[in-house]
């Protein structure tokens, strides 16, 4: 399919839970395309066949820009990832989440490592490999954050970046600052927002919390960020997860992004 001109997409682990069969995932591409969504990241669907996704992308015109991968899955069928990626004509992917045996110094750097060989293999294949961040990678165990140290740890041509704002916020950073820190090596951007609700940091609406948007799409400007991939884990409130991420790419149209 033919990459279309917007920035905007949105990623599918929003609308998991309508994405777990061939018939469900039919219907819910259908509500994202008549959304006005031309993009799409694939994180968290189920078991679908990949050449099943690949039809029904193109039934509905809908151009994958990214997805999510799991760690032990790139490990043990890499070739398999590789093939289905190429299969949805994706060239990005990236580490939605590392698990739980990287949180010690040790674990950081092993991770580090094993990150820039999967990046070495996945270049070689023609695609960028990226790493998904929470806000548990604002811990240190050095004088740098795990965060940055992963990125300084590792070759740019290998691992690149895609900076989730929200969680930046979330671990104390600020997420213009880190859309500039990893310029040149972030072709996926994940847009999540927050707000304040009875003193907890709840989901929202892009546009709808506090985070500073004009301060963050101006550093992706600047930065050369392709794809801004909206994420928002639960709907806000009493609402639709559907209506949410119309909220959301109706404001980010109305912030001037195309």
């Amino acid at each position: 399919m033919k990459t279309p001109d917007t920035k905007i997409a949105v990623t599918l682990y929003n609308l998991r839970d309508y994405c777990q069969t061939a018939k469900d995932l039919d219907v819910t591409l259908g509500k994202v395309k008549d959304i006005g969504y031309e993009a799409i990241q694939i994180s968290g669907i189920g078991p679908i066949e990949p050449m099943e996704v690949r039809e029904l992308l193109g039934k509905h015109k809908l151009y994958c820009c990214a997805s999510h991968e799991n760690l032990q899955n790139m490990r043990d069928n890499f070739d398999s990832v590789v093939a289905k990626l190429k299969l949805w004509e994706c060239d990005f992917t990236a580490l939605g989440h590392p698990g739980n045996d990287c949180w010690s110094l040790e674990g950081m750097i092993a991770l580090a490592k094993e990150l820039d060989e999967i990046g070495a293999k996945f270049k070689n294949a023609g695609i960028k490999f990226g790493y998904h961040n929470h806000h548990c990678e604002f811990v240190k165990y050095t004088n740098k954050t795990f965060l940055k140290e992963i990125y300084e740890r590792t070759n740019p041509e290998n691992l690149y970046a895609e900076i989730d704002v929200h969680w930046v916020a979330r671990g104390g950073g600020s997420p213009v600052k880190w859309i500039h820190n990893v310029a040149g090596r972030m072709p996926v951007v994940h847009f999540k927002d927050f707000v304040i609700v009875n003193n907890e940091p709840v989901f929202c609406e892009i546009g709808e919390g506090n985070l500073d948007w004009p301060g963050i799409i101006k550093a992706c400007e600047e930065t050369n960020v392709r794809w801004y991939s909206i994420e928002q884990d639960t709907p806000f409130g009493d609402r639709n997860i559907f209506d949410s991420i119309e909220i959301s790419f109706k404001n980010l149209k109305a912030m001037g992004v195309v």
